[in-house]
């Protein structure tokens, strides 16, 4: 009897904790001072829930069964798609596919699924009959690849949705497919800045087939580059100065957007805009943003290398605590402020270990090698930038910690 009320509960623990931390892990992939041993350390508590879930089979099918009747947040979609493909159950993951078909904002995290499925799910079939989530799995998973392919009314309507586009083209690509280059002029003439981003984004993951359309590619760029959309813009420069340091670098102080041109610095690598990002440390609403841009060239943290500062609450609160206001979203909430003078001592005892013409991320040089070791022991943050540099999609610092490492 005692097992029976206890079960039910424990199966609803393990699905809210499951989804509390899917939220948790967006937050700690963006985190500039944990590295990816912290990433193994919290993927390892997301598999327990997933087990805990699993050896509790029926009391967690049930509970989900009830769940697929309310709205749902992302964390609660995955956790429900997962145990599903995890125990094969179809009925579930069916609702889960129906949900993001009719909800396409959630399809991330179908994405996310497919990232944490395991290679012996025998629903991989179920999954992969979205177009979308197939194209991302080509892409992401090599482990997913065989007999994969796709009609050319699939390509079409992929294209004309604008969805996973990034991933079809490379897809095609590696299979040598006759319907990548009509595929890739489709969405270079197509006018619409997203899907001309993904392409660029395919065509910038080195292969021999789309070496001709690089150029086509960074001319799109630096149109995008002046979008009147942020995340246009933002995507756009943050590609140019991975796939080439020094391509904006006569640009830069074009860029109207304070925040673009900072971040566009760090995203650069090069040593040389240090003295600029500098001129930010004093300014309440750049301060940590420049922080970060010189922690991704450096690879020095200010807690660790001692150019923190000790603030005044009181200068850099953009609401005071008698206020009724409530406090506009903190975008580098977590960030520690600053020291100009302590960075400046820090930098002259360093310089020497670095050439300013050349690029860096996180402290390291931007070759192989170094790129290697930002990815073993660098700032998770950091990482997307350094799997971009080696031409692969960043997507893959997200897949979960274990399968990194084979």
């Amino acid at each position: 009897m005692l097992v029976r009320m206890v079960q039910p509960v424990l199966a609803e623990q393990y699905a809210d904790m499951l989804a509390q931390n899917y939220r948790m892990r967006g937050t700690l992939l963006s985190s500039h001072s944990h590295t990816p041993g912290d990433l193994t350390r919290f993927d390892r508590r997301m598999l327990k829930c997933l087990k805990g879930m699993t050896l509790l089979k029926e009391p967690s099918s049930a509970y989900f069964r009830e769940q697929l009747q309310e709205p749902l947040s992302a964390g609660e979609l995955f956790s429900i798609a997962l145990f599903a493909a995890s125990t094969n159950d179809e009925f579930l993951l069916s609702g889960c596919l129906g949900l993001t078909q009719a909800l396409p904002h959630l399809q991330p995290v179908l994405f996310s699924v497919a990232g944490w499925a395991p290679a012996q799910s025998t629903l991989w079939p179920l999954m992969l009959s979205l177009p979308a989530c197939r194209a991302y799995v080509a892409a992401i998973r090599s482990d997913q690849t065989a007999s994969m392919m796709f009609s050319q009314q699939e390509i079409l309507t992929l294209i004309e949705q604008g969805r996973s586009v990034d991933y079809l083209l490379h897809f095609l690509c590696r299979s040598a497919s006759p319907l990548l280059v009509s595929a890739l002029e489709a969405v270079f003439s197509s006018g619409r800045d997203e899907l001309i981003l993904q392409g660029c984004r395919a065509v910038l993951c080195p292969h021999p087939l789309t070496d001709k359309y690089t150029g086509e590619a960074v001319r799109q760029l630096l149109l995008l580059a002046r979008s009147e959309k942020d995340d246009i813009r933002s995507c756009a420069v943050r590609n140019l100065l991975t796939h080439q340091a020094g391509l904006l670098g006569s640009e830069l102080s074009d860029l109207s957007d304070p925040r673009l041109r900072i971040q566009a610095m760090g995203w650069s690598g090069l040593p040389g805009y240090l003295p600029s990002l500098l001129t930010y440390f004093d300014s309440p609403e750049y301060a940590r943003l420049s922080a970060l841009s010189a922690i991704a060239i450096t690879g020095s943290l200010p807690e660790r290398d001692g150019w923190l500062r000790k603030r005044d609450d009181d200068v850099y609160s953009p609401v005071s605590a008698d206020s009724a206001d409530i406090p506009a979203r903190d975008p580098e909430q977590g960030v520690g402020w600053p020291e100009r003078a302590a960075f400046e001592n820090w930098w002259r005892t360093q310089e020497e270990h670095f050439a300013h013409d050349t690029p860096y991320l996180c402290g390291q040089l931007t070759s192989p090698e170094g790129l290697n070791r930002v990815l073993r022991q660098g700032y998770l943050n950091l990482r997307p930038l350094a799997l971009m540099r080696m031409g692969i999609f960043p997507e893959q610092a997200a897949l979960p910690a274990e399968s990194q490492k084979r």
